[in-house]
């Protein structure tokens, strides 16, 4: 009995510092990614989806404790991915298939627990993993091309949806931009910083990979991919106002995407796993045109935002 005490006693210990390690480097990067963007003013686009958010003290603090254990959990899947412990969505045979891409240093287990859900909704997700988030974006815009190609030969669709978080986001837009016949139907981003992030200047300083150096504010990425420039499919965007990587919050916002600022304040992380952001995506899917399973069991219009409808 004092074995199995002592064995837990210790896993409690581990737990408890591996969550609050989690806790200071989500709180150090929401500082600083505040103070690096302290002097970046909103433009009217960005203004219009930020200015007028206002929550409380209260409001803040449960958003950064949320962050805090959903960046624990996040951190916790993208290792049993890469310990290949987590099992790829199985392929429902119909549907559009949706395309979802990892952001800087992250591998496809942090899109994991999302594709489980899109998975149960009835939509077809594919995980897709760079080859190397330090590579240039444009070299995994790239590679990008190459997967879109793959998934639609294997499963004879012609168009593809994305869904991506943070890099994932700039990828795929690199990709609309520079490729006429890109075959992508829609793009939804999650704290994508298509601006740029001061946060990244860091990354470029220490020298940890190309992509650092391609999504720092003015980097000559940025000038070739303005942000005023158009697609010919519709990024959609998800983010909150708490970003502890996207420096400032507001670099998400691109003139013309429409962009849904989640109520509760949270970081980089969040969005991926609450209710919130599920059901916005599957309205956007839906309403985009993104076509679930044969098989998949019928949606009420109405249910289409509800966070309810989500398990």
């Amino acid at each position: 009995m004092t074995h199995w005490s002592d064995i837990c006693m210790l896993a409690l210990v581990v737990g408890l510092l591996y969550v609050l390690g989690v806790f200071v480097v989500v709180t150090g990067g929401l500082i600083l990614s505040r103070i690096l963007a302290r002097k970046d003013p909103m433009d009217e686009a960005q203004a219009r989806v930020f200015a007028s958010y206002r929550p409380g003290i209260g409001a803040r603090v449960v958003g950064h404790i949320v962050e805090v254990w959903v960046a624990a959990f996040d951190f916790t899947l993208r290792l049993l991915w890469l310990l290949r412990a987590l099992p790829a969505p199985s392929d429902p045979g119909s549907g559009t298939p949706i395309i979802m891409l990892p952001g800087y240093t992250e591998n496809a287990g942090a899109l994991w627990w999302f594709a489980r859900k899109l998975k149960n909704r009835g939509f077809r997700p594919f995980l897709v993993d760079f080859p190397s988030t330090f590579w240039s974006i444009e070299r995994n815009v790239e590679f990008l091309r190459q997967q879109i190609r793959e998934v639609q030969a294997a499963t004879g669709a012609e168009r593809v949806a994305i869904v991506a978080h943070s890099m994932g986001g700039v990828v795929a837009r690199a990709l609309l931009l520079s490729d006429p016949n890109h075959a992508v139907l829609t793009l939804i981003a999650l704290s994508s910083p298509f601006r740029g992030t001061h946060m990244a200047r860091l990354g470029a300083l220490f020298k940890l990979g190309e992509s650092v150096i391609d999504m720092s504010p003015a980097s000559p990425f940025a000038h070739r991919f303005l942000p005023s420039a158009t697609t010919t499919a519709p990024i959609r965007v998800i983010t909150g106002e708490q970003e502890n990587i996207v420096s400032p919050p507001w670099s998400c916002v691109l003139p013309g995407c429409e962009v849904y600022l989640l109520s509760l304040p949270v970081g980089h992380d969040a969005p991926l796993h609450l209710q919130e952001s599920y059901a916005r995506l599957e309205h956007w899917l839906l309403q985009d045109g993104v076509q679930r399973a044969a098989d998949a069991a019928p949606l009420p219009e109405a249910t289409a935002t509800a966070t309810s409808e989500w398990t």
